[in-house]
């Protein structure tokens, strides 16, 4: 693995940490973020010239959001080091995940567009100076690589509004046939797949890495005759960066285009950390312009806690979920891992998609 030197909030380190490693990276140091960012650098000075002597370090990752000039001063001073802020991070995971042709253009047009600021800015710096770029193409180099990236971006984004449209026909299709669409939406690594492979019966690729799921998966399943689909999607991140949720709106939009949605939270969790998670989801979906779907709130992996605290999480989650979206339908406590209240859940599903 390659080994990195992580800055991060105190809040944010453990899922900053989890998601290098997703990434590839093995954090060998952590440090916190200065409150006040350098204006130069974002890190702090020293630091950033002590890793600079340390070879045996491949990458510097910063857990925010990064500044052109920002990036184009450490690049020069870590020339051979691998820099990546938070955007940079989750695309760097979620090109290891992606399979379809929509998940890998996705990715490419977030890449392209983030790195088009950096490519301009470093134009006019080497306008100015003569120095090269970033990519070292030098000022002529740096403009006709800005000119090929406008243009891939516009092909990109023709190509992805065509699946879009295929898309949304495909699910017009499914809702003429008369099948309810229930998306099991929320924060990443909460459990979501799992769900949807003990209600499916199928057997979607599941671990602990975050963002396993890159393209949104269907299938129904049936009670009595009659039939649900359901939709696992893209897991939510706290403090979503704003050109994921633009580049993965494609993506995202098999939730906005459903009819009912399936928010699944971790239970084990503390509860400040667990309502956390629950106010990003809803915010998320709020970002992609979905409000007033019925919602099942799922309380996963009730296994890992004791029975008196599945209760009270329920009676906070009822509480605080009231007040940040409407309609709420159920709160179900489950672990789908071992089977616990799975047959509630399926039949809370059935009573909100079909009556």
């Amino acid at each position: 693995m390659r080994k990195a030197v992580l800055f991060a909030d105190l809040d944010f380190i453990d899922e900053a940490t989890d998601l290098a490693s997703g990434a590839g990276f093995d954090v060998v140091e952590k440090y916190k973020l200065p409150k006040r960012p350098n204006p130069k650098y974002f890190i702090q000075q020293d630091k950033l010239f002590y890793i600079k002597d340390r070879s045996e370090i491949d990458a510097v990752i910063i857990f925010d959001l990064l500044k052109p000039r920002n990036f184009i001063n450490i690049k020069k001073e870590l020339i051979n080091k691998e820099i990546l802020d938070k955007t940079l991070l989750l695309l760097e995971i979620f090109a290891l995940h992606a399979g379809s042709k929509e998940a890998k253009l996705q990715i490419e047009l977030a890449r392209m567009k983030y790195e088009i600021p950096i490519l301009k800015e470093s134009y006019i710096k080497a306008k100015i100076t003569e120095q090269q770029g970033p990519l070292g193409a030098g000022t002529y180099g740096v403009e006709s690589i800005i000119k090929l990236y406008n243009r891939r971006i516009v092909k990109i984004t023709k190509d992805l509004e065509s699946l879009k449209k295929f898309k949304e026909t495909m699910i017009h299709t499914s809702r003429n046939v008369g099948i309810p669409t229930v998306s099991i939406v929320g924060y990443t690594n909460a459990g979501k797949t799992t769900i949807f492979n003990v209600m499916t019966g199928l057997s979607q690729k599941v671990d602990s890495t975050m963002f396993t799921t890159m393209s949104p998966k269907r299938s129904s399943i049936s009670k009595e005759g009659k039939k649900v689909m359901l939709v696992d999607t893209v897991g939510f991140i706290r403090a979503i960066p704003p050109q994921i949720v633009d580049a993965f709106f494609v993506t995202l939009s098999e939730a906005k285009n459903s009819n009912f949605l399936m928010l699944v939270l971790d239970s084990s969790l503390e509860d400040s950390i667990m309502l956390e998670y629950l106010r990003s989801s809803i915010f998320t979906l709020r970002e992609i312009g979905i409000s007033g779907k019925p919602m099942l709130i799922v309380l996963n992996k009730i296994d890992k806690i004791r029975e008196q605290e599945v209760k009270s999480k329920i009676e906070i989650v009822e509480n605080v979920s009231k007040d940040l979206y409407c309609p709420i339908i159920a709160v179900v406590p489950v672990s789908a891992l071992k089977g616990m209240n799975v047959s509630s859940l399926r039949d809370e599903i059935f009573k909100m998609a079909l009556g």
